[in-house]
C-alpha cells in the first residue's frame, strides 16, 4: 500500500484498470432481481445517468440502467426521480439523473449560470430577462407549469429550436430557481426548487475545496483507473464548473495520495499517470489474475462506460463511432449503433431499431472488431442478451435484416 505523503506509483496492466472500470461501473450478470433499491443504487454507484431524447430502440436512461440491472421496472427510475425525490435531473456530464445529495455540490454552478440567465453552455441561451422573471412569478402564483402552458411557437425544427417560454423555464432551471418535479410523457413540469428538494437533503453550500474534492473522489469511484483529465469530462466541467486546469486536477489527485484517499497508477503502455481510491487498490492485484464475468451486454454511446473516446481507445483499443449527429452518407456502421461487450473487451457494434407498432426488434447491421471471431460460446451470449434487451423493450419478434452483413469493423 502507498503511505501517507508517498507519491510513487503502484504498476498495473491495461487489463486491470479495464477490468476495474467495468467493476466500478457495475457492469457483469444482472441480479436475479432488479428491485426499485438497486435502480438507485446504480445511479449512485455511476453518479449521474445521462437522458437523452433519442428512442430509435429505449431512450439512454432506461438502457444505461438495463445494461447494468436486466430487466427492471422503467416506473421505478420515474418513482425516484418525481414520487420519492430520491433522484432529481441536473446538470452533471449533461442533463443526467443525480443522487440527491448531489444537490448542494452545483449551487455554485447555478449561481455562475444564473448572473446572466445563462442556459447551458451559453451557445443557445438568449433569453430575455423580463420572460424570465414573468415565468418565475406565474409558477409562484399557480404551482407547477411546463412550456405547454405558455403561449409561444417553436421557431425552428432543430435540436435546441426552443420557444422563448421553454428557454426562460430552462435558465430558471439552469440558475437552480426551479427543479423538474415530474415529467408529463416526456415534457417537464416545473416547480419551486424549495418545493421540490426534500426536506432532508443537506443545502448548505459546500467550500470551493470541498466541491473539488467531491467530484475528484466521485469520478474515481465511478471509473476506476482515472487520469486528471477524466475528472474534467466525467462530471462535464461546462455543466459543474469545477473550472481547474488539468494540471490543477493533478496536483489536487496528488494531494489526495497524501491523504491516503487515492492511489497513484501507472498503467503499462500509457504514458499519463492514473488515480483510484485508494481502497480499490488493493483490488487491482486480484483482477490482474482473474476476471469472472463472461456474458455479453449492449451499451449505448450515452452511457457513462463510453462516454470518453480517448478513455475506450486506451483501455479497451476500440474507436468510439456516435453517428447519431451524422449525416447518413457519412455513417460507417448505423444512426443508433451500439457497441457490444464480451466478457472485458468490447468486440463488435450492433445496429437496432424498434419497430413499435409491430413489437419487433430489427438488427439491422452487425460488425466485430478486427480479430474477434464469434464462436459458440459467445453466440449464445449473445443471443441470450438479444432476447432479454428484446423483452425489456415489450418485444415479441427478433429480426435479423442485415443491411450491413457482419464483418470486421
Amino acid at each position: 500500500m502507498i503511505g501517507v505523503g508517498m507519491v510513487s506509483s503502484l504498476d498495473v496492466s491495461v487489463d486491470a484498470a479495464r477490468r476495474l472500470q467495468l467493476e466500478k461501473q457495475g457492469i457483469g450478470d444482472p441480479p436475479k432481481k432488479a428491485t426499485k433499491k438497486k435502480v438507485e443504487e446504480t445511479i449512485g454507484r455511476l453518479g449521474c445517468v445521462q437522458i437523452d431524447t433519442i428512442n430509435v430502440v429505449e431512450r439512454a436512461h432506461y438502457f444505461t440502467i438495463w445494461t447494468r440491472l436486466g430487466q427492471y421496472k422503467k416506473t421505478d427510475l420515474h418513482s425516484l426521480a418525481y414520487e420519492d425525490r430520491r433522484v432529481f435531473e441536473g446538470w452533471g456530464h449533461a442533463m443526467c439523473y443525480m443522487p440527491m445529495d448531489h444537490w448542494r455540490y452545483l449551487i455554485a454552478a447555478n449561481r455562475e449560470r444564473a448572473k446572466s440567465k445563462v442556459i447551458h453552455t451559453g451557445w443557445f441561451s438568449r433569453v430575455d430577462p423580463a420572460l424570465v422573471d414573468s415565468a418565475l412569478e406565474r409558477i409562484r402564483k399557480e404551482g407547477p407549469l411546463g412550456s405547454s402552458d405558455f403561449e409561444g411557437k417553436k421557431p425552428s425544427s432543430g435540436w435546441w429550436g426552443w420557444k422563448p417560454s421553454k428557454r426562460a423555464l430552462e435558465a430558471l432551471f439552469s440558475a437552480g430557481d426551479l427543479m423538474v418535479t415530474r415529467r408529463d410523457g416526456f415534457q417537464r413540469i416545473y416547480d419551486l426548487t424549495e418545493k421540490v428538494l426534500p426536506s432532508w437533503v443537506d443545502a448548505s453550500e459546500p467550500t470551493e475545496e470541498e466541491r473539488n474534492k467531491f467530484f475528484a473522489t466521485r469520478t474515481l469511484g465511478s471509473l476506476g483507473a482515472t487520469k486528471p483529465a477524466d475528472v474534467k469530462s466525467y462530471y462535464h466541467t461546462w455543466c459543474v464548473k469545477l473550472g481547474l486546469s488539468t494540471k490543477q486536477i493533478q496536483a489536487l489527485l496528488d494531494g489526495l495520495v497524501e491523504e491516503d484517499i487515492a492511489a497513484r497508477l501507472s498503467i503499462d503502455g500509457l504514458k499519463t499517470p492514473y488515480y483510484c481510491l485508494a481502497e480499490d487498490a488493493p483490488r487491482l492485484g486480484e483482477l490482474e489474475r482473474d476476471w469472472s464475468y463472461s456474458g455479453v451486454r449492449f451499451a449505448n454511446y450515452f452511457d457513462s462506460l463510453l462516454w470518453h473516446a480517448d478513455r475506450l481507445e486506451a483501455l479497451f483499443g476500440f474507436e468510439r463511432a456516435l453517428e447519431v449527429y451524422l449525416k447518413p452518407e457519412q455513417r460507417r456502421f448505423g444512426y443508433f449503433t451500439t457497441p457490444i461487450l464480451y466478457g472485458d473487451r468490447l468486440v463488435g457494434r450492433l445496429d437496432p431499431k424498434l419497430e413499435r407498432k409491430e413489437k419487433k426488434l430489427i438488427v439491422r447491421g452487425l460488425w466485430y472488431e478486427d480479430g474477434f471471431k464469434p464462436d459458440e460460446s459467445y453466440e449464445n451470449e449473445f443471443q441470450k442478451t438479444l432476447e432479454d434487451f428484446a423483452r425489456f423493450n415489450g418485444v415479441e419478434k427478433i429480426e435479423r435484416r442485415l443491411e450491413k452483413a457482419p464483418t470486421s469493423a
